[in-house]
């Protein structure tokens, strides 16, 4: 579901979570907890980031592109020890 996040995020950029549930058609509190992991990981930025969003602010999600390229490598670099 993360890679799905990731993926749509990449064509979508700045979507708020309620228009990426939209458009993946899952619920909110899902995308939210893949939203969350993501951010832990560094492969997704909050805007504003969640310490400083106020209560109901529209928080524009974005892909941390040089942070999910870096993981792409690595995992290629796993897989083909394979």
């Amino acid at each position: 579901m993360q890679a799905t996040i990731i993926g749509h995020l990449r064509k979508y950029s700045g979507q708020t979570r309620a228009e990426i549930a939209d458009a993946l058609q899952l619920p909110k509190m899902t995308i939210a907890n893949g939203l969350e992991t993501l951010i832990d990981a560094g492969l997704i930025v909050a805007d504003p980031p969640r310490e400083i969003a106020l209560r109901g602010q529209r928080v524009r999600y974005i892909v941390n592109e040089s942070q999910v390229s870096e993981m792409v490598v690595r995992l290629e670099q796993v897989l083909g020890e394979y």
